[in-house]
């Protein structure tokens, strides 16, 4: 079985600590406040051959080259792989690149504010290939309120947000509602024209939180070709929780696959985003017990080989523009 991961965030690790992807993982560090899963080793044995890396820069510092140094570090991790790592960018790609027993990496970018208030910031990510955009994070930024904070200004996007959101989709880069409010999540899905997606979440169904999805919106995105992420971060499985069962994590799949069908759902680890993960699932060598959890809910191998894998590279191919490299 092949995985696929929506979302991840090795490239914190990469840049603030100077972690390798290569060669075991070494740390400069002895401790890493991001997580410390992430390994090609532990991809290709667990058998996670497409992977997402994600830049982000925190605390809301609208710094695009910042952003820029740490997706050209996909490329160095690559160059230093000996073929192992090929960067993609289409599904088409990226499919090639898994079964031939390698790992695709993806590039994407997590929070609007890595633009600024300026449009050619978001071309030029789109010109180093970064395929989605989080508008927001934590807190409010240039394009629109977060889900997390209480102080929204805009109504959901601003003016900003509208231009950049159409751009995005003008130029190949995937619109991500993760951490957007449900008032700006309503206003993306009023002007796509394409897919969009929520690459990491919880369903707030089961962890009712405002982070998380609700059955409304997820429907919503289903019907633009768009994709869920179920996220492995317990507190947004189980709210307040800093363990959960591995189990708990499934409850999310299931919901999302039977409320948008299992051909909208995918997996958005969120891997070396954060510190805990649901019991007895420690990184990505454990990815068959996602497979195998899926087959206890009684999917059957098709369904299973959707949600882990085969949705996330067809939205790959979706929407997809020739972009200047």
């Amino acid at each position: 079985m092949l995985f696929a991961d929506m979302h991840s965030h090795f490239l914190l690790n990469a840049y603030y600590l100077g972690r390798t992807f290569n060669h075991g993982g070494r740390d400069r560090f002895p401790f890493g406040p991001f997580g410390n899963r992430l390994d090609l080793e532990g991809c290709l044995e667990g058998g996670l051959r497409c992977l997402t890396f994600t830049a982000y820069v925190p605390f809301a510092v609208s710094e695009v080259q910042a952003y820029v140094a740490q997706l050209r570090l996909v490329e160095r991790i690559a160059q230093a792989s000996s073929g192992r790592v090929v960067v993609a960018r289409t599904g088409a790609q990226a499919r090639a690149v898994a079964e031939s027993g390698r790992l695709a990496a993806v590039l994407a970018v997590e929070g609007g504010h890595s633009i600024g208030k300026d449009l050619r910031n978001l071309r030029e990510l789109a010109c180093i290939g970064a395929r989605m955009l989080t508008i927001t994070h934590f807190v409010a930024n240039a394009l629109g309120d977060s889900s997390q904070s209480p102080y929204k200004p805009h109504g959901g996007l601003s003016a900003f947000g509208r231009k950049a959101v159409r751009e995005m989709q003008g130029l190949g880069i995937i619109p991500d509602v993760a951490h957007l409010s449900d008032d700006g999540v309503r206003q993306v899905l009023d002007i796509a024209t394409g897919p969009i997606v929520c690459s990491h979440t919880g369903m707030r169904a089961l962890c009712p939180i405002p982070r998380n999805l609700p059955d409304d919106l997820a429907l919503a995105i289903a019907r633009t070709g768009g994709l869920v992420g179920v996220v492995l971060f317990p507190p947004y499985l189980e709210h307040r929780a800093l363990r959960v069962p591995f189990e708990r994590f499934l409850d999310h799949v299931v919901h999302a696959a039977h409320t948008v069908g299992t051909e909208h759902v995918a997996i958005g680890s969120d891997f070396d985003g954060w510190t805990w993960t649901p019991d007895g699932f420690r990184g990505p060598r454990d990815m068959s017990m996602i497979a195998e959890g899926l087959v206890r809910r009684g999917f059957s191998d098709s369904e299973i080989a959707a949600i882990c894998f085969e949705n996330y590279l067809r939205l790959l191919d979706q929407g997809m523009t020739q972009v200047p490299l």
